[in-house]
């Protein structure tokens, strides 16, 4: 292995370190501007959809400076450890700021989205943020709102409330605590006249219907097709969710 530094991190090497640190700087700055501006601005986001129809280049040239800035930044790590980190600072630039990016993408989107909230408030999306969170699992903000004002039985142009989203996602910590806090077990949503019981076991979501149970689910409650929990629970082949239901409870046709 050569002693100087240049035969490892030459200029070609280090302006290509630059050159997919741009593309990747890009790509996740508009994930994170997603994440936040665009998130307090017109409520939660499928992180990544916008870009898919307004950027499609930006896209696709971002995944690929990611991929390519991550394998670069293995292999100058791998360099870094067989020289004892003894490089320029020139080289280091890249390779931390690659590094920072990437860490980046891994916050979760609910920790974005607290962070929004805390530096600029809820915005006009408070209550959409609720059942997001609630649907989450992400108790702090939950009550952040909560304690805001936030109605805790809001429904959303999609029929979900924070109660029915936690139950369909299986938070069933999220599903007794709202309960305890208001929440409206046995409401009907307004699209398809479906409980949280009735969605939960749709989506096969077991722990949620027991906890919906204990806590005062009406278990002969209807759709608006006049279907059961137990019901929609056959229809989708969660059969031990219909066993479990048809078993304790003998609702009328």
């Amino acid at each position: 292995m050569p002693s100087d530094t240049k035969a490892i991190f030459g200029k070609p090497w280090t302006i290509a370190g630059y050159l997919l640190l741009l593309g990747t700087a890009l790509f996740v700055g508009r994930i994170v501007y997603e994440e936040t501006v665009l998130t307090w601005a017109y409520g939660p986001q499928m992180v990544g959809f916008a870009m898919v129809h307004a950027m499609p280049i930006l896209l696709i040239a971002g995944v690929i400076s990611l991929l390519g800035g991550t394998l670069w930044l293995i292999v100058s790590v791998a360099f870094l450890f067989r020289r004892k980190f003894r490089i320029p600072f020139r080289d280091w630039f890249p390779v931390c700021l690659l590094s920072l990016l990437i860490a980046l993408l891994f916050i979760p989107y609910e920790a974005w989205q607290e962070f929004v909230v805390d530096v600029a408030g809820p915005g006009q999306h408070g209550s959409d943020l609720l059942v997001e969170s609630a649907a989450q699992g992400n108790r702090r903000l939950v009550m952040r709102l909560l304690s805001g004002g936030y109605d805790i039985n809001y429904e959303d142009k999609g029929g979900v409330t924070p109660l029915s989203g936690a139950a369909v996602e299986g938070r069933v910590e999220m599903v007794v605590f709202l309960v305890s806090m208001g929440a409206e077990v046995n409401r009907h949503d307004h699209l398809t006249g479906e409980t949280p019981l009735i969605g939960a076991s749709e989506m096969g979501k077991f722990d949620s219907v027991k906890a919906l149970l204990k806590n005062g689910a009406d278990p002969c409650a209807t759709d608006d097709k006049g279907q059961t929990a137990a019901d929609l629970a056959k229809k989708y082949a969660h059969n031990e969710i219909q066993e479990y239901l048809l078993s304790r409870f003998h609702c009328q046709e």
